[in-house]
């Protein structure tokens, strides 16, 4: 008889969560799995790095996948389980796939699939998802669950994308920054073999009329009028007297 009550009460139990769950939009249920997906794959594939990778970094931001997504599908299963939403309790099968794709790698290789699949690219597809979430779900405790998920997504996403660019061997100098002030933008400036007119590219302003050599650098000085009144000048009449011809 007792046994006959039990039953009963898990019965009327899970009649109360159907019930729920059929008010709940089909689209809001399927929002809410597909959230817990996500949260599932991350778990598995930081718990692959953790065993895999040896590079300190990676293990770092794997653990704290674990530790960040964890969280997250406790949270996801708050809401569903107060809606009456049975939740996934595995990776789906494309996550499973790129699970037994990293299985299969080691080093270097390892740690840039893992941060280029489920870093950057599972992020950016669920970040772009729990924006979805928050403009399309019908219930406002799912639209409130997206929103307090996404700032958590985001930081994730600048974080493996800065480890991954790190992976790679890429500078972390932005495209675009000027050089140091100083500095030129070529050789041929920086040398001085092509400079401007008015720039020798040695950092002195050259004069306009200065030579091809470099070596005259003030104006050239006009010559004398023999007809001037230089008094110096040998070829003016006034010099005659003052310096006659010299007779050989």
């Amino acid at each position: 008889m007792k046994q006959v009550k039990i039953a009963l009460a898990i019965a009327a139990l899970m009649s109360a969560a159907g019930v729920q769950a059929q008010s709940l939009a089909k689209t809001d249920q399927a929002m809410l799995k597909q959230l817990a997906q996500a949260n599932i794959a991350e778990i598995e594939a930081g718990r692959i790095a953790l065993d895999k990778s040896q590079n300190t970094e990676v293990k770092a931001f794997a653990q704290q996948m674990i530790d960040d997504h964890s969280k997250g599908l406790r949270e996801v299963m708050t809401v569903a389980q107060s809606k009456g939403v049975v939740l996934p309790t595995e990776p789906d099968a494309k996550h499973k796939a790129m699970g037994k794709k990293l299985q299969r790698l080691s080093g270097d290789a390892f740690d840039r699939e893992y941060a280029a699949q489920a870093g950057i690219s599972d992020h950016k597809a669920t970040h772009a998802y729990v924006q979805k979430v928050q403009s399309e779900a019908k219930d406002a405790d799912v639209k409130a669950l997206a929103a307090k998920l996404e700032p958590t997504v985001a930081k994730h996403l600048g974080h493996v994308e800065t480890l991954s660019a790190s992976l790679d061997g890429v500078s972390p100098r932005t495209a675009g920054t000027p050089p140091p002030v100083g500095t030129s933008a070529n050789a041929a400036d920086t040398m001085g073999a092509t400079a401007a007119p008015g720039n020798t590219g040695s950092g002195r302003a050259a004069s306009p009329d200065a030579s091809a050599s470099g070596k005259t650098y003030g104006k050239r000085q006009p010559k004398a009028d023999k007809t001037s009144g230089n008094t110096d000048h040998p070829d003016n009449p006034a010099n005659k007297d003052v310096h006659p011809p010299v007779k050989y």
